[in-house]
């Protein structure tokens, strides 16, 4: 049987200097397709990222490894001050939200392809946001239209409406995340999230725990996770996208130390996406010189609009060259950012 990507992080066992952790190695030769040059040029501290196939053309899976010369502590304190980690070419600001959530987080955030006459036009089954149809009636219905400051009162009912929607996440899990009506076929962000991790079954086996919380959230909550919510703007194609995202961390010591595995859940995206998961990895080793380093795995996965048709064609052999190529300057950005730090 061949082994889901997501299941790499694995043995207890400590590295030998910085060699990469064999499961890791094995996941990634066996379902991307890494070549021994490729393990390598991990092993030696440059990023490396692939593509793999899904068999559906809306499916972009896609995972990328590098050593960084710091401690899983020190790692994962950087990455939990996402305002600042997840920076990059694409992600253009981050905000993270309090808990719970106000309106006060969006605070000074202007939605940047807000327009007057695409709100106006959106119904079900047509509109150029994604977003459930009973947010389209409101923004329909509860604007003035003809004010001078139509869009102002455009961009705080979405605000509030926003934090609404979280906080309903919050309280109840998957069932408050939006039913997708801009299309003919309605589409479940749910429904899409569960697709994505649904037959990950070796990350189930071996965080059974973690996963039953992504799938069960808020309910059983394991001892040693925590969780943060942001949003961000992020320049994808035509339009910018603005997305919340849900990230969830657990804590796992190890004999080797203390290892970090990390699940995000796209929860809702204005554009392009319709449902995307993370699963990152942070596996500590030590160098020959005996520092402390981690091999930081990114696997991402998701659903994407466009990619059927002979024009999904294109923009499907323009993700296969553009995505790795962003995840491993993504990856490089990390190390020169947690190294300079050192």
């Amino acid at each position: 049987m061949r082994r889901g990507v997501l299941a790499v992080f694995v043995t207890a066992v400590c590295a030998a200097a910085q060699s990469m952790p064999p499961e890791m190695r094995e996941a990634l030769v066996e379902e991307f397709h890494f070549t021994p040059a490729d393990i390598q040029k991990a092993e030696s501290g440059r990023p490396v990222s692939k593509m793999a196939a899904t068999g559906r053309p809306d499916d972009v899976r896609m995972a990328g490894v590098i050593l960084i010369k710091v401690s899983s502590s020190d790692f994962i304190k950087a990455y939990r001050d996402v305002e600042h980690f997840q920076m990059s070419k694409e992600v253009i600001r981050t905000g993270q939200f309090s808990s719970p959530p106000v309106e006060a987080d969006l605070a000074g955030f202007h939605l940047p392809d807000l327009n007057r006459s695409d709100l106006v036009a959106c119904h079900p089954g047509n509109c150029a946001y994604k977003m459930p149809a009973d947010v389209m009636d409101e923004l329909r219905t509860k604007i003035d239209w003809s004010a001078a400051d139509a869009n102002q009162q455009a961009e705080r009912l979405v605000h509030k409406l926003w934090i609404a929607r979280l906080t309903e996440y919050q309280r109840t899990g998957d069932a408050a995340l939006a039913v997708y009506y801009d299309t003919k076929s309605p589409y479940s962000v749910s429904e899409g999230l569960h697709s994505l991790i649904g037959d990950e079954t070796r990350l189930a086996n071996r965080f059974p725990d973690l996963m039953r919380y992504v799938k069960e959230y808020p309910l059983h909550q394991p001892a040693g996770t925590e969780n943060l919510f942001y949003w961000q703007e992020a320049a994808f194609g035509l339009k910018h996208v603005v997305r919340t995202e849900h990230m969830i961390i657990q804590e796992l010591p190890e004999p080797d130390g203390t290892h970090y595995a990390i699940l995000t859940k796209m929860l809702f995206a204005t554009h392009y996406f319709r449902a995307a998961v993370e699963f990152n990895y942070v596996h500590p080793v030590r160098t020959e010189s005996g520092e402390p380093a981690v091999y930081f795995l990114a696997a991402q996965r998701s659903y994407v609009d466009g990619m059927t048709g002979a024009k999904g064609a294109v923009l499907r052999r323009i993700a296969n060259s553009r995505s790795p190529a962003s995840l491993t300057e993504n990856l490089e950005l990390a190390k020169r950012r947690l190294e300079r730090t050192r």
